[in-house]
């Protein structure tokens, strides 16, 4: 292995089919893969940057960072390794050359709280864990969710609207309404973990957000998000909710689910609805019933955040 010949270059948009062919997408997350669909909007982005290890002239691995909180933390967001190529440290390869000389406080990232691996680095302290939320997934047709959107056709929000990147920014900054929505002094949008802090809002309203805000100045504020994507299985939807949930969210979801079909979309469709864990989440399944969603197992129903300083990852990592 060591006469093989090992590039590390910078990914382009130009290098998409070579990504995606590193490992086929139906064997990633259960038909789930968000990468295909993001890759150009993520390759756009200011915060993000990806590389490749060139094995013998043929893609074999890939990493995906971003860096957000003002550049003090950096999320491992998307990493891949062809089968063929198991065994010769590609990712460490990856990871160095990416982050080596980075100015950085925290490295963070989250998955699936199911991962035994993730769940042995809490374990053995070489990770703190940052944040846990639950969540559920729901799938129905584009037919079927048509047709009930249509059928409440007339329903008019009383509280719930769009929040834009200019307010998102207010309450990231807004102690009072931040301790009330955010306990842990963090917001995980997209499986992306956030800082509470202004400059943040532009990175996490991409062009795929919609952010639904209601009740802000009291006691049952709520704030959702939802970011969507095609997949083998559908079209998914992540939506993350955060606050005191009650009937209130059933016009967030409404509004979330107005803005999905307005795009051109067939087939099945998959909603990932994250909450906090003291939310009932009977209450949430009751809610999405409403809509003719159904409930479904894929990937897990716990998420978590973990993060830890460049020196212990570096070391452990043997970077």
């Amino acid at each position: 292995m060591s006469n093989r010949s090992i590039n590390i270059v910078r990914v382009t948009k130009d290098d998409y089919d070579k990504v995606c062919a590193i490992i086929p997408p139906d064997e990633i997350y259960s038909g789930t893969d968000y990468l295909p669909d993001y890759f150009h909007m993520l390759l756009d982005m200011p915060n993000v940057e990806a590389y490749a290890a060139v094995v013998d002239g043929k893609f074999a691995s890939f990493y995906l960072c971003s860096v957000v909180d003002n550049g003090r933390t950096v999320i491992n967001r998307a990493a891949r390794t062809n089968k063929g190529y198991a065994g010769m440290g590609l990712q460490p390869i990856l990871k160095r050359n990416t982050l080596k000389n980075r100015d950085f406080d925290k490295i963070a990232a989250t998955a699936g709280a199911h991962v035994k691996a993730i769940l042995d680095l809490i374990e053995a302290g070489k990770r703190e864990k940052i944040l846990l939320m639950e969540f559920r997934s729901y799938i129905t047709s584009v037919d079927q969710l048509k047709s009930i959107l249509n059928t409440t056709g007339n329903m008019t929000p009383t509280s719930a609207k769009p929040i834009d990147e200019s307010e998102l920014a207010n309450i990231l900054t807004n102690q009072q309404v931040c301790c009330h929505l955010f306990p842990e002094g963090r917001v995980i949008v997209d499986w992306v973990p956030y800082r509470l802090i202004k400059s943040n809002a532009s990175l996490i309203k991409t062009i795929r957000t919609t952010v639904i805000g209601s009740n802000l100045k009291n006691d049952t504020r709520i704030l959702t998000f939802a970011n969507y994507f095609n997949a083998l299985a559908g079209l998914i939807c992540n939506i993350e909710v955060y606050g005191r949930v009650g009937e209130t969210l059933a016009e967030h979801i409404y509004l979330h689910l107005r803005e999905l079909i307005s795009k051109v979309i067939t087939g099945k469709v998959i909603i990932r609805c994250f909450f906090q864990q003291e939310t009932n989440s009977n209450f949430i399944t009751s809610l999405m019933n409403r809509f003719g969603f159904d409930i479904t197992e894929i990937w897990g129903t716990r998420l978590v955040c973990i993060e830890t300083t460049p020196e212990i990852y570096f070391r452990e990592s043997k970077l």
